[in-house]
């Protein structure tokens, strides 16, 4: 069904930006994906406006986009919340302004099952499946936490915080979300100018620090940075980085070495599903709408 399906992808946080009414844009904290069709919007890998991105084209974006909402191509593999973030990107409201939209929510429903397949057949217990309850685990011991940032990963960490009754501070600029994210959880909100840290845990969930925020965290009782872009240990007591988030959950890496090389045939067979259905239908997106 999906031949004329074509996917841009890009881990690179500064990559050149798209816009334009025949793209559909989807972000997450690790990478960008944009959906287009090929009948509406011919690209070229040779394209020069695709520097920084690569290119997939009918089923084998059906694939990838599969493996990312599955959360098999994440950092912490198999990680669930992946599948939430799209089902809300492409919900019927957010898609209304796109002329293949009927299209994008065929395609999402079908991700969406075979995920659900993917998820209750192989991923079943493969260790701790996301990022909130990781954050929960480090901090077991500490009932005070300041989370830094108001983006996707807060949404993740909140709730297992909140769950353990934490007393827990949000740093952060974007006022709206805020006051979104308070009127949500029993939370006190304050933007980074308006909040000192003391010693209690700090949780980094954005990007980057403002001004001199890594100087003024120093005091704190554990430090928890999931910035992909750690920088060096800056001489605090207590620090985690994400790289040694990863590592911390080796544990089950044999488990999930052996459930990788089931999915591959596991994927191959679904891919192949799908591009039986062309044989029925000429141009694959059928209710394409241009």
């Amino acid at each position: 069904m999906w031949s004329n399906l074509i996917l841009l992808h890009s881990t690179d946080p500064i990559v050149q930006p798209l816009d334009d009414s025949r793209l559909e844009v989807w972000q997450t904290c690790q990478r960008s994906l944009v959906f287009t069709d090929k009948r509406i919007f011919p690209i070229e890998t040779s394209d020069r406006f695709l520097n920084g991105w690569e290119v997939y084209h009918g089923f084998d974006a059906y694939r990838f986009l599969l493996e990312v909402v599955s959360g098999l191509r994440s950092k912490l593999f198999g990680e669930s919340e992946i599948q939430a973030q799209f089902r809300d990107r492409f919900r019927e409201e957010n898609t209304c302004g796109s002329n293949f939209a009927v299209s994008l929510l065929r395609l999402r429903d079908q991700i969406l099952e075979h995920t659900k397949q993917i998820r209750s057949k192989y991923l079943t217990g493969i260790g701790r499946q996301t990022y909130g309850s990781i954050t929960e685990s480090y901090l077991q011991n500490h009932n005070e936490v300041t989370l830094l940032g108001t983006g996707k990963l807060v949404d993740s960490i909140l709730p297992y915080l909140v769950s353990k009754q934490k007393q827990i501070r949000l740093i952060g600029r974007n006022q709206n979300r805020l006051e979104e994210l308070k009127n949500s959880f029993p939370i006190k909100t304050f933007h980074w100018e308006d909040y000192k840290p003391g010693n209690e845990a700090i949780v980094i969930a954005s990007s980057f620090l403002p001004f001199n925020w890594d100087e003024m965290i120093h005091s704190a009782s554990l430090i928890l940075d999931f910035r992909e872009q750690s920088p060096k240990n800056l001489g605090y007591r207590y620090y985690i980085p994400l790289t040694q988030i990863l590592n911390d959950l080796s544990d089950t890496d044999e488990q999930i070495q052996n459930v990788k090389m089931d999915l591959q045939y596991f994927l191959t067979e679904l891919t192949r599903e799908r591009e039986e259905e062309q044989i029925h239908i000429m141009n694959g997106w059928e209710d394409l709408l241009v």
